[in-house]
């Protein structure tokens, strides 16, 4: 892999990787839009539970003229979530370096980016993550990865080493899990500061799969996110289980993040 140490660098690996992986019609789909320059990320404030200030902006990927597609609306194949994986750190770095040209660090809210587990397994996704670490360190400071436990059966022992280097160096780490979670115990091999949860609390059974999670947040002295806030309900529930923060259409809708464009030019 050649040295990424600049932006274009960045945008070039990852949108190169881009065709070649494209399997499925709806992966098609996602490079029609890459190919477009189409791809943006959408910000959802993220709020302290008790005062309501604004501590991080939560990140997501959309396209379409208003930002309305989810690209994880779509089926797509592995690799080319994991391309999209990168395009988001991408543009979070762009975006943060651009803000520590004209702000001061103390007034950047941190950009919380999630990433799925998978592709820090990837070894492409891997090899991307360490020429971020090495070569953007200054805006990675202000960027929380938030590591996806989704899916299970993953290979736990890759894992545990590529989480254990995420998390010596990003500034704070953050996982992301369902309930019931597998995950847990493996947890404790590698505590994150916080753990987000998307979690409705329609039912009973909804309400109960929280419990372990509160448990373990407690004893660990960890934060606890709570995501897809939707009601005052259940904010002020989720409050009482001692979520430390939230973010949804409760109290914010997502908006576009306003970036410099780059687009490429042909060489033919």
């Amino acid at each position: 892999m050649d040295r990424l140490t600049t932006h274009d660098a960045l945008y070039n690996f990852v949108t190169n990787l881009v065709p070649s992986l494209t399997r499925t019609k709806d992966d098609a789909i996602i490079l029609d839009a890459f190919q477009s320059n189409d791809i943006r990320h959408v910000c959802q404030a993220i709020r302290n539970a008790q005062t309501n200030e604004v501590k991080y902006q939560h990140l997501t990927l959309r396209f379409g003229g208003n930002s309305e597609q989810s690209v994880y609306s779509f089926d797509l194949s592995r690799q080319m979530t994991f391309c999209l994986d990168m395009y988001s750190l991408y543009l979070a770095v762009k975006h943060i370096s651009f803000q520590l040209e004209i702000f001061h660090p103390d007034m950047i809210s941190s950009l919380v980016v999630p990433i799925k587990a998978e592709t820090l397994n990837w070894p492409l996704g891997q090899a991307f993550l360490q020429q971020i670490f090495y070569y953007h360190r200054d805006a990675l400071s202000h960027i929380t990865p938030c590591v996806q436990l989704h899916t299970g059966n993953l290979d736990q022992l890759s894992l545990s080493s590529n989480i254990a280097s995420l998390r010596n160096k990003a500034t704070s780490l953050w996982v992301d899990i369902y309930t019931p979670s597998e995950y847990l115990d493996f947890l404790e091999q590698c505590t994150p500061d916080a753990i987000k949860v998307s979690q409705p609390l329609e039912t009973k059974e909804m309400k109960e799969g929280l419990i372990p999670i509160v448990h373990f947040v407690r004893k660990n002295n960890i934060k606890f996110i709570a995501g897809r806030v939707a009601t005052q309900k259940d904010l002020n529930q989720f409050k009482l289980l001692g979520a430390s923060y939230y973010f949804g259409y409760i109290s914010d809708i997502p908006r576009t993040m306003q970036t410099k464009t780059i687009r490429l030019v042909s060489n033919t």
